[in-house]
């Protein structure tokens, strides 16, 4: 009996997109940055071999700064070094956006390093509708040794307590962060062997009438003074994410 089925059609339907069974293993053996959580239809997905094209970096702070760079990857030839600034608000970031989507729980995972002066790395996906804008954040905060998530009304609740990463020299470490965009809601995060359920807990939210418009963005904060590494790799955004 033939498997599969064809792009467009009606079997097992989501509502975004439309399914493609048979093919998770087979795309996973060629190569491609999905295989920790394959959970999620993907949207975006990248291990850099095509550069820094679709992100906005920015940073701040004297000797940050954004690279690709070879030699410190997950996977492949290449990463993105996020390298904070020492002084001012010391980081430095990637930002993604993609044209507005039919509401759905949607994913950021990517892999990343943690470097003796690292102070916090942090996941963040944020939407605008027209009357609101909704921030789901999560933070591993490397210094105190705890994990935090933002929630409205604009303060952080802990993940966990008592947490330490490895220090590392290649992205060795991956999160996922799912919120649900329809609900408002936190859905669940992944850190490594680690998932934490927080469903039901709300993203923050505040009034702003700006058009409809969605970003990811990837952050590492460091200890001021210092200018640490931050190696990503294998960024994937996903839609239609199991809650």
């Amino acid at each position: 009996m033939p498997h599969g089925a064809p792009d467009d059609s009606d079997v097992v339907k989501t509502g975004v997109v439309h399914r493609l069974d048979d093919l998770a293993e087979a795309v996973a053996r060629r190569g491609s940055p999905n295989v920790w959580d394959r959970r999620g239809d993907v949207l975006f997905l990248t291990d850099f071999r095509e550069g820094l094209g679709p992100f906005h970096t920015a940073f701040s702070g004297d000797g940050g700064g954004i690279a690709l760079v070879t030699g410190h990857s997950r996977q492949g030839a290449y990463s993105i070094r996020l390298r904070a600034g020492s002084d001012d608000d010391h980081y430095a970031y990637l930002h993604l956006a993609f044209p507005f989507q039919d509401p759905s729980p949607v994913g950021l995972e990517f892999s990343f390093s943690v470097a003796e002066w690292t102070e916090h790395v942090r996941a963040e996906i944020v939407w605008y509708d027209g009357t609101n804008e909704r921030v789901g954040l999560v933070a591993y905060n490397h210094t105190a040794h705890q994990l935090w998530y933002w929630i409205h009304p604009g303060e952080w609740a802990f993940l966990e307590r008592t947490i330490t990463l490895n220090e590392c020299l290649r992205p060795e470490h991956t999160l996922k962060l799912v919120v649900d965009m329809a609900t408002g809601e936190y859905a669940r995060f992944m850190l490594d062997d680690r998932t934490y359920a927080v469903f039901k807990y709300p993203v923050h939210v505040v009034p702003d009438t700006r058009a409809p418009y969605w970003y990811f963005a990837i952050w590492q904060f460091g200890v001021a003074g210092h200018n640490p590494d931050c190696y990503i790799d294998n960024v994937i955004v996903t839609q239609n994410e199991p809650v």
